[in-house]
């Protein structure tokens, strides 16, 4: 990847589909927020941008301290906004017991906090998602997959990181675990049963190069490429 070309092409890209709109975004403290903060501030003047952090009763502390730093990296406000007693309400309402239902509530409940900011500042909400996640699903539909632009998803996570040293992202967060913050200790590579780079490694040689092995690692991805597909196409009906 020529990464200054890249950069220019997705600059290129947010300011021809928001214009005159207000960028909105969410940022969890993790790369990907933090390297569409930054290509956002790339495209935009600062105060044009509206960031939210949005953190809950799970949220480690050095989440903050990394917002704290791209915040002082970019040059961008970011408000930070708790969403734990909207979380409570709901886990009460429904009597929600799986920590993976509460961690898709917590997820979809930015999504509101995110569209609200964008209603009334005449926004567009920004996605963070990128091409490693897409592929398998491993993102919440109607939570941070609800957005109206995404200007990464087309970047497997290890160009992810190569941007985000390109474009300054404080060192911790591009080193840091990955993470989603939906509950205590959970990170990507567990749940999702390999590294990025394997993942990385795996969607190359499956839909780049049209290639497969007998290994459980390709078996992994087709499973959960397979199982999210109702993710990544609009909702089915009979409209003709």
């Amino acid at each position: 990847m020529q990464v200054r070309k890249e950069i220019e092409q997705i600059t290129a890209f947010l300011k021809e589909q928001i214009g005159e709109k207000t960028p909105v975004l969410g940022i969890s403290g993790g790369i990907d927020s933090a390297l569409t903060l930054m290509l956002l501030k790339e495209a935009f003047p600062d105060r044009k941008i509206k960031a939210f952090f949005m953190p809950d009763s799970t949220t480690p502390e050095s989440d903050y301290e990394d917002v704290k730093a791209l915040q002082e990296a970019s040059g961008v406000d970011i408000e930070t906004i708790r969403i734990e007693s909207v979380v409570k309400v709901f886990r009460e309402l429904l009597g929600i017991k799986s920590k993976e239902a509460l961690g898709n509530i917590k997820s979809r409940t930015r999504m509101i906090i995110l569209y609200y900011q964008s209603n009334i500042s005449e926004g567009m909400v920004v996605g963070t998602t990128n091409r490693s996640e897409y592929i398998v699903g491993y993102y919440t539909k109607y939570g941070d997959g609800g957005c109206d632009v995404e200007p990464i998803i087309h970047l497997l996570k290890r160009e992810v990181k190569e941007m985000a040293s390109a474009l300054n992202v404080p060192k911790n967060i591009i080193s840091k675990k990955p993470s989603a913050g939906l509950w205590e200790s959970q990170t990507d590579e567990s749940e999702l049963g390999m590294t990025y780079d394997e993942l990385d490694d795996v969607i190359v040689e499956m839909f780049d190069r049209k290639q497969t092995q007998e290994d459980s690692r390709f078996s992994r991805v087709k499973e959960l490429y397979s199982f999210s597909e109702h993710k990544r196409r609009m909702p089915v009906s009979m409209l003709k």
